[in-house]
């Protein structure tokens, strides 16, 4: 054999080896970024994992035969914004908060480009289990922390379980975790769409148990997170795909997992006790929420307060020591009366929604996008920025924002229909798709800040490179 063949022969085994070692690989270290993007400030050590393990897949699959230019046209909406906002800068002046945002948008390349990749590349009967192994092992890391988070915590004397005021029981318990809420209650939804796919067909009788044990624990950690903007998201979600795929289909496709005789009993105590222990972990927050937004809504349009003085505006407002607790929540002053998150979220959506007035084309974007819009920019007793991805996106960029974005998700929409009308959906696909809406509608209400924007378009990734890839699905799938 000459040299030159020996070298093909070596080029030619070592990529065998690796496609064989490939679904390890991509099993171990995709379950690693999503950890890592679900945990705030380790998202930079998730985007070098991913870059390298995409530079590997590419070496693997080759340029051409992965894919990865099919894949990109899914990002041509992001590609128009990121034009649309670098033109924004330069007439706005603000080119330094277009090249942040700018950056971190791109960033989100990564994870999307490598999730296309290994998921449009794997090998159909590789599709379950690797989809299972990045769904569960993530929701099961952040499911313990949580859980050590809470003993801790309680073993040091700071979690309370009685008040005197107006506070549930379980009502502390949500500030141990270490990640915080947003985090955490991203990923026990991601944990529950695991659970989901472990009840599917064909499955032992025993791991149904489990994964519905799963599930059940997901649901009752997101109650005592009092994690309200997860609830609404996954309304929204579920509607999005309700539509998409049809009503009448969803409801048969889930007939077989309704309960009956005493199952149903069964899962009425259990939302019984959900319902339970969530109103227990947000007491003061549901009882104040009606009133919360009435006031937002009052101060927004009919205040005669100056603006920089509202509430919602002035920071200093929510960091004033309060002298005597009881007596404020005994004479419902405003501050014990209102819950501050409800009226805050309400009024800067209120707000920002209002500017598409004054700014149809946005102000541009910088870190005290919000300020500026008030007026009262770099002031460091105001709030120079709000909470939600949505009011974001108007502040800073106007309509054209919302046009971008709207045709990122009804590319997905769009597909999923035509994926279950022409019988190629899977339940791995619709699964997907399911939480990407879900995170549609958590951008309506919260923020996709650091690694949660990268986790996002990792999804996305994820959703097209099993659209784009040979698995079929099963019989009765989704007929």
């Amino acid at each position: 054999m000459s040299q030159k063949d020996s070298s093909s022969f070596d080029i030619g085994e070592a990529r065998i080896w690796l496609a064989w070692l490939l679904p390890a690989m991509s099993g171990a270290a995709l379950s690693v970024i999503f950890t890592l993007y679900l945990a705030p400030s380790k998202y930079f050590a998730a985007d070098l994992l991913a870059a390298l393990f995409l530079i590997i897949c590419l070496g693997i699959f080759g340029f051409r035969r992965s894919g990865i230019m099919i894949g990109c046209k899914h990002l041509a909406p992001l590609l128009a914004m990121l034009l649309y906002v670098a033109v924004l800068a330069l007439a706005n002046g603000t080119e330094d908060g277009a090249q942040a945002y700018i950056k971190e948008l791109m960033f989100g390349f990564i994870p999307f480009l490598l999730l296309y990749v290994v998921f449009r590349n794997q090998a159909p009967k590789q599709i379950p289990v690797l989809l299972l192994a990045v769904f569960l092992i993530p929701g099961i890391v952040h499911l313990a922390f949580m859980y050590l988070d809470i003993f801790v915590a309680a073993q040091k004397g700071n979690i309370p379980f009685s008040s005197p005021f107006k506070q549930g029981l379980l009502e502390y318990i949500k500030n141990a975790p270490r990640v915080g809420r947003r985090y955490l209650s991203w990923a026990l939804l991601h944990l529950l769409c695991a659970g989901w796919l472990m009840t599917l067909p064909p499955k032992h009788v025993t791991t149904k148990y489990l994964a519905w044990g799963v599930i059940g624990l997901s649901i009752l950690s997101l109650a005592l997170l009092d994690a309200r903007a997860a609830y609404v998201s996954v309304a929204i979600g579920g509607m999005f795909l309700t539509l998409a795929i049809g009503p009448s289909r969803a409801w048969l496709r889930l007939k077989p997992f309704r309960p009956t005789g005493s199952g149903r009993v069964l899962l009425a105590c259990f939302f019984i006790i959900v319902i339970g222990v969530g109103y227990s972990a947000g007491k003061s927050r549901w009882v104040a929420m009606s009133y919360s937004f009435e006031a937002a809504a009052h101060d927004v349009f009919d205040s005669d307060v100056k603006l920089s003085q509202r509430p919602f505006v002035d920071e200093s407002f929510w960091s004033a020591p309060i002298k005597d607790i009881n007596t404020c929540y005994r004479e419902g002053h405003f501050r014990c009366k209102v819950d501050q998150s409800a009226y805050l979220r309400m009024a800067w959506v209120l707000t920002g929604m209002q500017s598409l007035l004054n700014h149809p084309f946005g102000i541009g974007y910088s870190d005290d996008y919000m300020g500026r819009l008030w007026g009262v920019a770099g002031e460091l007793d105001k709030f120079q920025r709000g909470d939600s991805f949505l009011i974001q996106h108007v502040v800073s960029f106007g309509v054209f924002s919302l046009l971008f974005y709207a045709l990122l998700i009804w590319g997905v929409l769009h597909s999923i229909r035509r994926a279950v009308q022409t019988g190629y959906a899977s339940i791995a696909l619709v699964t997907v798709c399911g939480i990407i809406l879900v995170c549609t509608g958590r951008g309506l209400v919260d923020v996709f800040s650091e690694g949660l924007w990268r986790y996002f378009m990792a999804l996305l990734g994820m959703y097209y490179g099993l659209l784009h890839s040979t698995v079929r699905p099963r019989a009765n799938d989704l007929r």
